[in-house]
């Protein structure tokens, strides 16, 4: 079937037409017609089999045809990313597409504006909790990775965002996307959809196991591999040499980087190249090089790299992106690489199928995830057929993996829904926005999602009721005979879009701060909190942490024992977590703190972002019940954020200027924002990592009137970057004898290639 025989309008299809949308894959075809006549779609087909085109042509449908907007949720920030960019091809439709996974306790700038609005579904459930108005403009949703609603995690807020977003709009029409799963039924009775599968793939896919040097496929066939050492180095060589790519899939950010570092020379044999300045900058961190940066350049120069959460964004973006392009042969990467990013390559090789888990040991990972590892393997328009490799240790092991994983469905979707602490989150926000006013409104609410659909609901009342009497007892909600209404503390934590037991401790906490309460119990206060993950002890941390949880008890704001469900086990590693942020806030450098605590700088990262949110939690909290303790907190959101001492607030507040430039400000003797005002340009733009461009955008916000309140989009944010790393690149300002376009596609080819000169997220 071919695109313009659908039932759209002609702009729809010439623009489809001209982003290279001809013909329509098998799956497409039978589920966007359904789709165009507005029905609700459950669509559950292979990876790499075109499920994103079954969303985009009814949205952009819907767009240009019925002026509404559509909300596409994703499970994950850098997929969101990808979405973007796909719907900014359509602007000539009058597309308008807005990214919107940040700030939880904020609407986004220009949202109103957009007609299409990617979020992840903590982000859209926010929206909806902060009663944004555009919502009720909504005609379609769309919900990528459906099958995510099976994840601890994120599945409970994917499953109620959806949930409230079906009651409050009859009409709204629901698309969800998935890769195949046994019981997708399940998901299309609880969406009231039509369920459309298929296991058509556009590139073949054989799945396998390899042993004693052969791969077996499902279908019988055999391929051998030639002997020459370690075995899954010669499952990647081969691919390589083939002319494919590989993904190597492992248990561990330790095996990834391991198995990188060990392979990198033979690859460098294959596929070695030359890393310019720019990209070194890149990897190694501009402002604080790693050893894992250090390590991480070593092997993309030789066509490999690991890919892991211990990354920072911009490393793991330029990973991704040169293995799209070909300049990386391997990526060895943990299975989070398989969630929904778009990275195919001919061959993927699964090592591990069991994973550490805290209280039980070396778990097997589930049949779904092993599958969607799988699915990376084939590339349409650059592979003819993909493979997918399970690692067979002896005989057993190939009968078990063969067996319980290559031949196996996967498991059924279940909700994970039904957990207290997910529950009380999730009832908290219902009766804040007025989703419910009552137990039995709780539990009507609860009988139209997943959970609700998919099981009898036993004992649900008592469970309800009990979440209800904790909230109560926390002066979060309040009762009127039957009826339940918010309080203020209630609203503000529901808005805030922390755990309710995560706000009881902050409220104890602000409580107790007075005029000479240290850095470190107010950080350990932070970190006790269930939102924010402790850090595994190791030995080598253990005399430290037992040297300053001696000092530091007497001076908790929060004592352990009035915790409900909190064990002294976590102390030590949530006592971890407040040290790193410590040290994080007195400038010690990335490599130092990676090698102090054991850690990549993506923990780094993924620690400041939690910590910098309870904190401003923490503030918003004494608001309401100590207000003078906002003059300790306020100032630590700001250096948690940048990464300073306090001494460097007033001049990380300027837009370019991270903790590096800062500090080199500060040592010059440019110290406030008055002394950029009256510093000649020309020599502030001469000091180590500022230059004419930063200068000049530094002059003119001190330069304004009430900088301190000036508001900066993402896009402003990049602009400025590109324009920085520009400067450095030395791409002339002017305007060459080229022909404008010609120029402008060079710089624009210059700087995908290349990406932004500051690459240190800490930065900016």
């Amino acid at each position: 079937m071919r695109v313009d025989e659908l039932a759209i309008s002609d702009r729809v299809a010439e623009a489809l037409n001209g982003a290279g949308f001809i013909n329509l894959h098998p799956p497409q075809a039978q589920a966007i017609p359904l789709a165009l006549d507005g029905h609700n779609i459950v669509a559950a087909i292979p990876t790499a089999s075109g499920k994103s085109l079954i969303g985009y042509i009814p949205a952009l449908q819907m767009i240009a045809e019925h002026n509404r907007k559509v909300l596409y949720i994703v499970p994950l920030k850098a997929l969101a990313s990808e979405k973007k960019d796909d719907f900014d091809r359509f602007s000539s439709l009058g597309v308008k597409a807005h990214l919107s996974t940040g700030d939880l306790d904020s609407e986004d700038k220009g949202i109103e504006n957009a007609n299409v609005i990617v979020a992840t579904s903590e982000k859209a459930d926010s929206m909806i909790r902060h009663g944004s108005r555009w919502i009720d403009d909504v005609g379609l949703v769309i919900a990528d990775e459906i099958h995510m609603i099976h994840d601890p995690g994120r599945g409970p807020t994917l499953e109620v965002t959806l949930t409230k977003l079906m009651r409050r709009n009859r009409d709204l029409q629901i698309i969800a996307l998935s890769a195949t799963m046994s019981n997708a039924f399940d998901l299309a009775e609880w969406l009231h959809a039509k369920l459309v599968e298929s296991d058509w793939r556009p590139i073949p896919l054989k799945e396998g196991v390899f042993y004693s040097g052969k791969i077996t496929f499902s279908d019988g066939t055999t391929r051998e591999v030639h002997p020459d050492g370690d075995e899954i180095w010669n499952l990647v060589k081969q691919a390589v040499e083939d002319g494919g790519q590989s993904l190597v899939f492992v248990n561990s950010r330790r095996s990834t980087e391991a198995l990188a570092s060990n392979y990198s020379k033979q690859m460098g044999k294959l596929a070695g190249r030359e890393l310019s300045k720019n990209e070194l900058a890149i990897l190694e961190g501009d402002a604080d090089t790693t050893a894992t940066g250090k390590k991480l350049s070593s092997c993309v120069k030789c066509g490999i790299a690991f890919h892991n959460a211990g990354l920072t964004y911009v490393q793991r973006k330029y990973v991704e992106d040169n293995f799209r392009n070909g300049q990386i042969k391997c990526i060895v990467a943990t299975p989070t690489l398989a969630a929904g990013i778009n990275l195919p390559a001919r061959r993927v090789i699964v090592r591990d199928t069991t994973r550490y888990e805290m209280n039980s040991g070396n778990t097997p990972i589930a049949v779904m995830e092993v599958k969607q590892m799988c699915g990376r393997a084939g590339r349409p328009g650059y592979d003819p057929y993909g493979e997918a490799v399970l690692i067979a240790k002896n005989e057993d092991d190939y009968d078990h993996l063969m067996t319980d994983y290559v031949e196996h469905d996967t498991e059924r979707l279940t909700s994970k829904l039904f957990n207290e602490r997910v529950l009380r989150s999730h009832v908290l926000g219902l009766i804040a926005t007025g989703d419910a006013d009552s137990e039995e409104g709780i539990i009507d609410f609860l009988k139209e999602t997943f959970f609700g659909t998919v099981s009898q609901l036993f004992g649900i009342e008592s469970v309800v009721e009990g979440i209800v009497n904790s909230l109560v007892e926390e002066e979060m909600v309040r009762r009127d005979n039957d009826l339940i209404s918010a309080t203020p503390f209630g609203k503000r934590v529901s808005d805030l879009y922390i755990d309710p037991a995560s706000a009881s401790i902050l409220r104890e906490a602000v409580s107790n701060i007075k005029t000479d309460t240290e850095v470190l119990p107010i950080l350990t206060a932070c970190a006790m909190t269930p939102d924010v993950l402790g850090m595994y002890p190791r030995k080598a941390d253990q005399e430290l942490i037992d040297g300053v949880s001696d000092e530091l008890w007497p001076k908790l704001l929060v004592q352990p024992e009035d915790i409900d469900d909190y064990s002294y086990e976590y102390f030590d590693s949530d006592l971890k977590v407040a040290l790193l942020i410590q040290d994080w806030i007195e400038e010690k450098d990335e490599d130092t703190i990676t090698k102090s605590m054991g850690i990549g700088p993506g923990d780094i990262r993924s620690k400041v972002d939690m910590m910098d949110w309870i904190i401003y939690a923490m503030s918003e909290i004494s608001y309401l019940f100590n207000p003078e303790a906002i003059k300790k907190i306020r100032p630590l959101m700001t250096r948690i954020r940048y990464g300073v001492k306090e001494e460097l607030i007033e001049l990380v507040s300027l837009r370019g200027v991270g903790r590096s430039r800062a500090r080199t400000l500060y040592n010059k003797g440019i110290r406030t924002k008055q002394d950029v005002a009256e510093v000649d340009e020309e020599k502030l733009a001469m000091l180590p990592g500022i230059g004419r461009i930063l200068a000049s955008r530094m002059k003119d916000q001190v330069g304004r009137k009430q900088a301190d309140e000036q508001s900066y989009s993402p896009s402003e944010e990049e602009a400025l970057m590109m324009e920085m790393a520009a400067e450095y690149e030395g791409i002339p300002a002017e305007p060459s004898q080229e022909e404008p376009s010609k120029q402008d596609n060079k710089k624009k080819k210059k700087e995908e290639e290349d990406g932004p000169k500051q690459t240190n997220l800490f930065d900016f």
